[in-house]
């Protein structure tokens, strides 16, 4: 026993091997790291960049593409590298809606309008590629370019079924209705009828509100129209956005400070500065508010952006000016600006605040359009004098028209001073085919029939336009061969703003569209001294063009929050486009009556 316990002991004493080491834990593989959308953009760029196109998976590219696509702003250089990505896209045909939309988006930021439209093509509802998502943006990019066309109403009907699918992306959807309010003030009045009678998918509610907050005289009529419309419709998007819109209703001027303008009182347009100076001046005193300050910019346009910007130095609360489009297109262009009034159009983009006043001769066409579509004429026929005058007119006559699906049957050039005008004239009227008709007749009948030859039946109106001189030349013709039986509408440019019955005897019957204050007693903003606008000035329309402007350019930034607000002037009633700046003028009517215009009751409506 003792022997026994002796082993056990040694045994217990002896060394004992190391337990077997405890093995190291694997290391911790780390998280994918988030990166900001720029690096991450970059990121897989270099990524697809790296890999010859056989290796290059489209997944990658997409998703390198859809990387830089999310950047607000997109980066230009990262532009460039997206547009190589695309362009390594599988070449099917056709691509699919998801690709299309992709490669649209990037024409549009790189300002290749038309590579965008290319590119998006038409949508096509059965294509696996379109999902919610990129059915949301192919509409998006389609609204955009359809503005970038300026075809208003076609936008605004993008937008509205746009809407219902940005329920989910609240700021997406704020955005649209900010741009469908702005598209509802850049439809001529007559779209905006037309939207009030065509049952167009989620217009429902915009045009009423539009209108009614339109014609509130004062911020107390408004209110009491927003709870009326509230409770038409109650659950309306539209709901969301009131508070602002009260705000800003009716748009009001500024608080009185010092006003500058810019003109050319010197040199080959000083008459024409002196005139809309005349109106600003008169306008400005009305008023009572503020300094005046005038510079001459003696026609030249680089004079002109320099005046603008010392009138930026200088403090000035308003610009009014310049007048040339050389130099309105380069104002637009600078840097700094003051709210007010440039009076030219111009393509170049306008920050707010700044707005363009112009009486443009395509303005005047498309209202005669406008107005043939109220009073349903159906299609006209124009007869416009050959030149480059006359293509402006005609072309906006012609577009206007077909925008109201009312295609012009026909728009004839002449040469007014051609010795076969008559007979040229004849022809367009569709007395040469009456004849035809009649002497075809005769013939089967074995008749010596005799009729007098009719005018064609397929035309409700006939628009004849040139300068004055022109239409004198044409008119007597249309009388001649009874076509003055149809409506017939021209261009302010008919009528030289004093009336001459001897002188516009032949232009009985025709009507155009005019400053309403060349047909009524004016007293400008509360002015006493109410007497005719045709003896104010020897360009009467420039003199109402500058009492406008200077009551414009005080407004010019409240309207942009306001844009349904419509100012009455004296060349028209105003209402801002703030999609371009532009404000947009409705004119009244008139008709010569023996040789003399007489104001239409029946003039053109605001809405």
């Amino acid at each position: 026993m003792v022997l026994l316990a002796a082993g056990l002991m040694a045994a217990c004493a002896a060394p004992q091997p190391d337990p077997a080491a405890t093995p190291d834990p694997d290391p911790e593989i780390p998280a994918e790291i988030e990166l900001a959308p720029e690096p991450l953009a970059e990121h897989r760029l270099e990524r697809i960049e790296a890999l010859p196109d056989e290796q290059a998976e489209p997944e990658e590219l997409r998703a390198a593409i859809d990387a830089v696509l999310a950047l607000d702003p997109v980066p230009e250089p990262l532009l460039e590298r997206a547009e190589a990505a695309w362009n390594r896209l599988p070449d099917a045909k056709p691509r699919p809606l998801a690709d299309r939309v992709r490669g649209g988006w990037l024409a549009w930021h790189r300002g290749e309008a038309d590579l965008a439209a290319e590119r998006l093509g038409a949508d096509d509802p059965d294509d696996p590629t379109r999902t919610p998502e990129f059915h949301r943006r192919g509409m998006e990019l389609h609204a955009r370019l359809l503005e970038w066309e300026q075809q208003w109403y076609q936008a605004l009907n993008v937008r509205f079924r746009l809407d219902p699918l940005l329920t989910l992306e609240p700021d997406l959807q704020t955005a649209n209705h900010e741009r469908i309010w702005g598209l509802m003030a850049a439809l001529r009045p007559t779209q905006r009828e037309r939207l009030g009678r065509e049952n167009i998918v989620g217009a429902d509610g915009w045009h009423d509100l539009f209108r009614g907050l339109g014609r509130a005289d004062d911020a107390a009529a408004a209110e009491t129209f927003a709870r009326r419309w509230q409770q038409a419709f109650p659950r309306h998007p539209a709901n969301s956005h009131l508070p602002e819109l009260l705000a800003a209703s009716p748009a009001s001027a500024d608080p009185a400070g010092d006003t500058v303008v810019l003109l050319p009182l010197s040199g080959n347009l000083a008459g024409l500065g002196e005139a809309v100076l005349d109106g600003i001046t008169r306008a400005h005193y009305a008023d009572g508010q503020g300094q005046l300050r005038v510079r001459d910019t003696r026609g030249d346009p680089r004079q002109a952006v320099a005046l603008y910007r010392d009138a930026v130095l200088e403090g000035a609360d308003h610009i009014i000016g310049p007048l040339q489009r050389d130099a309105v297109a380069a104002v637009a262009d600078l840097e700094e600006h003051r709210p007010g009034v440039l009076l030219n159009r111009t393509a170049n983009a306008l920050p707010r605040g700044v707005t363009a006043l112009a009486l443009d001769p395509e303005a005047d066409a498309r209202a005669v359009a406008d107005r043939a579509a109220r009073t349903g004429w159906g299609a006209g026929l124009g007869i416009i004098a050959e030149g480059a005058f006359g293509d402006r007119l005609a072309s906006a006559w012609s577009l206007a028209a077909e925008e109201h699906g009312a295609s012009p049957r026909e728009v004839a050039r002449v040469d007014t001073r051609a010795g076969d005008l008559n007979d040229r004239i004849a022809a367009h009227v569709g007395i040469d085919r009456s004849r035809e008709r009649i002497a075809s007749v005769s013939r089967r009948l074995g008749l010596g029939l005799e009729g007098d030859p009719q005018i064609r039946a397929d035309v409700g109106y006939i628009f004849v336009a040139g300068s004055a001189a022109d239409v004198r030349r044409i008119a007597p013709h249309l009388h001649f061969h009874q076509a003055s039986r149809l409506p017939m509408m021209s261009t302010p440019h008919v009528y030289p703003g004093r009336p001459d019955a001897s002188r516009d005897r032949d232009l009985n019957g025709i009507a155009f569209p005019d400053a309403p204050g060349l047909f009524s007693e004016i007293a400008a903003l509360g002015n006493t001294g109410a007497e005719p606008l045709r003896e104010q000035s020897g360009l009467p329309r420039f003199y109402a063009l500058g009492m406008d402007a200077r009551r414009l350019a005080v407004r010019a930034d409240t309207s942009y929050a306001a844009p349904h607000t419509t100012l009455v002037g004296t060349a028209g009633e105003w209402q801002l486009n703030p999609l371009t700046g532009d404000w947009q003028r409705t004119p009244a009517w008139a008709r010569f009556v023996r040789g003399e215009p007489r104001r239409l009751d029946a003039a053109t409506p605001s809405d």
